[in-house]
This record gives C-alpha cells, sequence and structure tokens, in this order.
C-alpha cells in the first residue's frame, strides 16, 4: 500500500511502535488496514477481540461493558497514538467489553497472522510491549482500589489521579485534565449515577480541589487536590 506521510508519522508516534526506524515502520504500514467510523459506531465487537488488534490514528474510543440492566461501563478510553487488542491476540481469549467510537475517529487494524509476523521480526515492539502491558497493569490496581471504594468523593479522587498520569499538563493553576470529561462519562467510569457524581464534583470544586474551567469544562486538579487524602 502506498505510505501515506500522516500514517507514517501517527506510526511513529506511538507506544508500541517507539524506536522503529523508517524502514520498521513501512514494514508494519504493508501489514495493516485503516478504516473510518463514526461516533459511537462499535470498533470491535466482544466475540472479535481475539482476531484483531486496533491502532487509533485519529479520535477518541472507549472500551465499554454492558451490565444486565443495560447500563454501559467504560473500562477505558484511548486516544490518537493508543492501542488495544494486543493481550487478547496473545492469550486468544476474548475480552468481555467493546470498543465504540466516542467521535469520529480513523484507526487501524491489524490481523493475528500479522501481528505474530511484526513481533517476530521486530523485536522492539515486544520490548514496547512489556512496559505497556506494566501500565496497564497499573491501571487495573487503580481501578481495583476505586471499585473497593464506596465513598464518591474516593471513587472520582482515584479517577482523576489515574488520568493524570496519562492527560495532565501543568498550568499555573495546577494540573489541567487534558480531556473533556461528562458527567455521564465519569458516571460511567466510576461506576456512579450522574446525581452522584454532580454532588461529588460540586464538593470538591467548594473545597478547592479542583477546578471546572470554562468554558472548555475541563478540569483543574488545584494544589489543594493532594490534601483529599487518596493521592500521594
Amino acid at each position: 500500500m502506498a505510505v501515506v506521510p500522516e500514517l507514517f508519522e501517527s506510526l511513529k508516534n506511538m507506544h508500541i511502535f517507539a524506536k522503529l526506524n523508517d524502514r520498521e515502520i513501512e514494514k508494519v504500514i504493508s501489514k495493516i488496514i485503516v478504516k473510518k467510523y463514526r461516533q459511537d459506531e462499535v470498533i470491535l465487537w466482544q466475540d472479535d477481540t481475539n482476531s484483531y488488534m486496533y491502532l487509533v490514528i485519529s479520535g477518541r474510543v472507549k472500551v465499554v461493558q454492558t451490565t444486565e440492566d443495560g447500563k454501559e461501563i467504560i473500562r477505558a478510553i484511548h486516544n490518537a497514538g493508543d492501542s488495544f487488542g494486543e493481550l487478547s491476540l496473545l492469550d486468544n481469549k476474548t475480552s468481555p467489553a467493546e470498543v465504540k467510537a466516542m467521535q469520529s475517529t480513523t484507526a487501524a487494524i491489524i490481523s493475528k497472522d500479522n501481528f505474530f509476523e511484526i513481533i517476530h521480526t521486530q523485536g522492539k515492539v515486544i520490548d514496547n510491549l512489556l512496559l505497556m502491558f506494566c501500565g496497564r497493569l497499573r491501571d487495573s490496581w487503580d481501578r481495583v482500589e476505586m471499585g473497593e471504594n464506596k465513598s464518591a468523593i474516593q471513587r472520582i479522587t482515584i479517577l482523576f489521579h489515574q488520568l493524570s498520569l496519562t492527560y495532565g499538563t501543568p498550568i499555573t493553576e495546577g494540573i489541567l485534565l487534558n480531556i473533556r470529561l461528562t458527567h455521564h462519562t465519569l458516571a460511567s467510569m466510576t461506576g456512579m449515577t450522574r446525581e452522584t457524581v454532580t454532588r461529588g464534583l460540586d464538593l470538591l470544586q467548594k473545597n478547592t480541589f479542583i477546578k471546572i474551567r470554562r468554558p472548555d469544562r475541563k478540569i483543574i486538579l488545584l494544589p489543594g487536590f493532594e490534601k483529599v487524602g487518596i493521592v500521594s
């Protein structure tokens, strides 16, 4: 396939392909298929999670599970530069979740056969995968801790701390979470209702632990955030 400059640069900047040279990136490009998805379109169905992996070229996706009563729980959010589905290809087990586009998204698809060909011929990719899996394991520990805490403040605080590691940008006022989080998204990520999330955010703002910036509604973790007692 012809190498599109934007695609080439996108792959070079992805964690999974870090340190690959130009020729190695070109070999990866020959193994992928690029597709575009509309907002709310399913990118990866649960039954297909052990057949393909995806690379987010642009846009944003969410990994969701649906409860028996139809409630959607967001397990993870992936942005441009992220990848997902590698673990299921390695252990050949499906994941109990689906992946949906949160906005117009462009993703690159890699089949299982091509994935194994890449990791068998590109040793750097295996090294990168190990680092990525370590980070995801730590994220999982944080989510277990969040699930064990019944307090809305504790759950929101743990989530913000986790998000700050990926999306945090230091600014004059504190740490900006450079991701737009609606009350619905926060509720889905913490397993609480929107009303409970709203009350928790109001309390955190009242005590000057956070600030919701206008007009983009992004959250700033103020210096007092450390005093909540959950984040070290």
